[in-house]
């Protein structure tokens, strides 16, 4: 066995560096990710291609989410996982530039996923390990404030390079934050030392550590990929409305920001409220933020339906990494992320791809119906969750 780390403080070594590093990759992902939805319509494709592009991406990067966390539960090396998955993404994208064809921009967008999900798993497993369990949402929502910081500024180049260099120059771009990134993991994040099960068989194996609360969570991590509740279709109904692309990226910008001013206090209240009282809010946010895209149309309320995207993902990419690990043996951490990130990667490209077909086929107003009702039913379990996880 190795010894347990002494300095688990939530800002240290290990969360500043993997800080940093989602900074620059967002950087790098989200200025590709803003203009790739106008990109496709832009060749000629309809929206169901928008979605298919997106649920192909999540497809795969949750296959290889789930297999990350497998490997990584096995050999015990996140740092490794986390490198190969930030390298293999950084040099996907800019091939973005000399794709014209649906099959090209679907494959480039895969190659770019599997390195997220190489990477996914063993990180929040690393993120965890580095700190004690008390400040855990502390450490999450420092993490996802700076990963956030980087979806603000990315996007805030795309408008520019899009202005002054095209769809190339904004594809071509993406390669140096993600290098940069890579560098910073490389050199400043260390392996964790913690307190290693020697042998997981002997332990009840790679399931034995797993509660029927920590499946109910991942049930409502499920029921909220199926909401189909992504940024792209939020891009193409502000364009819709009649904003322009610029001015549909300047709103991406204002939800990111949301999300950076949120993210931090979330985690801070997950460690107060520590038996999962505010999962909910997840589906409460979720279900108002697609009722104002449902009952309203004017260009001036576009920015409120951004403004609940943001708080949406602020609550949700938090709460998801730091109710993992309530329902869980510590030593299952890498599989335990390995799971949940899987099961909502898979149940996001079912709900990307009904969107995109209900968006293409019946219009926004029965895509966003659809959104609503799953987000009510995710409410229902997830205060289920809460109320078992009190008692």
């Amino acid at each position: 066995m190795l010894e347990k780390k002494d300095d688990k403080g939530f800002l240290g070594r290990n969360v500043l560096g993997l800080s940093f590093t989602s900074l620059l990759t967002d950087i790098s992902s989200e200025s590709v990710y803003a203009v790739l939805p106008f990109y496709i319509t832009s060749l000629g494709f309809g929206k169901e291609i928008v979605g298919l592009v997106e649920g192909l991406g999540e497809l795969f990067a949750s296959a290889f989410k789930f297999l990350s966390g497998y490997i990584t539960q096995r050999i015990m090396r996140y740092k490794l996982l986390t490198l190969i998955g930030y390298l293999f993404s950084s040099m996907a994208k800019p091939f973005f530039a000399i794709a014209r064809s649906g099959y090209e921009i679907a494959l480039i967008k895969v190659l770019d996923r599997v390195g997220k999900g190489i990477r996914t798993s063993p990180r929040d497993a690393l993120l965890a390990s580095s700190v004690k369990q008390s400040v855990r949402g502390k450490a999450f929502g420092f993490h996802r404030a700076l990963d956030t910081v980087g979806a603000l500024v990315g996007p805030l180049l795309a408008i520019f390079l899009l202005i002054h260099f095209g769809y190339i120059g904004v594809f071509l771009f993406s390669l140096i934050p993600g290098l940069a990134a890579v560098l910073i993991l490389y050199f400043i994040v260390q392996e964790p030392r913690e307190i290693i099960v020697s042998s997981i068989e002997a332990s009840g194996g790679l399931t034995g550590g797993f509660t029927s609360l920590y499946w109910i969570f991942i049930l409502t991590v499920i029921l909220s990929g199926l909401t189909g509740y992504t940024q792209a279709f939020l891009l193409l109904r502000a364009r819709e409305i009649g904003w322009s692309e610029s001015f549909s990226i300047g709103f991406l910008v204002l939800a990111n920001t949301v999300y950076a001013l949120f993210a931090y206090p979330v985690g801070f209240y997950s460690d107060v409220f520590r038996r999962g009282t505010l999962y909910p809010l997840i589906f409460l946010i979720e279900i108002m933020g697609v009722s104002v895209i449902i009952y309203y149309s004017n260009m001036y309320v576009t920015p409120i339906f951004f403004i609940f995207y943001g708080l949406y993902m602020a609550f949700h990419d938090t709460l998801i990494r730091v109710m993992t690990t309530k329902y869980i043996a510590e030593y299952l951490k890498g599989m335990g992320y390995g799971i949940m990130h899987s099961s909502y990667g898979f149940s996001a490209l079912i709900g990307y791809y009904i969107m995109g077909w209900l968006y293409q086929v019946y219009g926004y107003r029965v895509a966003f119906t659809y959104s609503l009702i799953v987000g009510v039913i995710g409410f229902i379990v997830s205060i289920i969750l809460v109320y078992k996880t009190k008692s």
